[in-house]
């Protein structure tokens, strides 16, 4: 392949604009490597790419190999990403950024190979940036910490309070599991149930409405 010299300096800033995308999303959370790093990493694999279709090209019409290439760049920028990596005891913080470095390492070459390429690395950009950005949020929504709590609340002895008292809870994202009901005085039950609750738990309305029912003489959490 014969790029002009026009040709090579917009892939280069193409490559270099991508990856400032995603390198500006590590800089702002405060990472390890920042739009700097990933802006020089990217220039570099396409660097690379494109000087190893201008060697193949002056030396006896050899057939361009991209898995020489391909080898090189990604052996060399493991150690980088390696070195963003940080382990304390049984924490170990970096490894996305690692990460986010070796993709924009794959989109700085796929930029230097062109056509088609090209075009994948801009799509392969906007899904990068959308996984360091976005993921996060989703990821908290799908997986919740979701806890278990114990309640021993002690209510009066009529007909629909015990229901009032779980519709009470169910409202503030729980689900109550009664473990033991005894009747400890005259007109009072006592009752030891375990909540499951939700990623909209709210334990101060939850108190409020305890409080404020009629049916409840009384309650604590364990």
């Amino acid at each position: 392949m014969d790029f002009s010299f026009q040709d090579m300096v917009i892939r280069l800033a193409v490559s270099a604009l991508l990856a400032g995308l995603i390198g500006l999303e590590r800089e702002a959370h405060e990472h390890p490597a920042g739009l700097r790093t990933h802006m020089l990493v990217s220039i570099g694999s396409t660097l690379f790419t494109l000087c190893s279709f201008s060697v193949s090209q002056s030396i006896g019409g050899h057939v361009f190999d991209p898995a020489r290439i391909t080898a090189q760049i990604v052996t060399g920028v493991g150690f980088l990403g390696a070195g963003t990596i940080i382990h304390r005891g049984s924490v170990v913080r970096g490894l996305t950024t690692a990460a986010s470095i070796w993709a924009v390492a794959a989109i700085g070459m796929a930029v230097g190979i062109g056509g088609q390429m090209m075009l994948l690395a801009i799509f392969g950009s906007i899904l990068v940036f959308a996984t360091l950005s976005g993921a996060s949020r989703l990821e908290h929504f799908l997986l919740a910490k979701r806890e278990e709590r114990a309640l021993t609340i002690s209510i009066h002895n009529v007909p629909g309070a015990l229901q009032k008292i779980i519709d009470i809870i169910s409202m503030h994202d729980a689900q109550p599991q009664i473990f033991s009901s005894e009747e400890t005085t005259v007109g009072i039950t006592s009752l030891r149930i375990r909540l499951r609750t939700g990623r909209n738990f709210d334990d101060l309305g939850l108190n409020n409405d305890l409080t404020e029912s009629k049916d409840v003489v009384g309650y604590v959490w364990e």
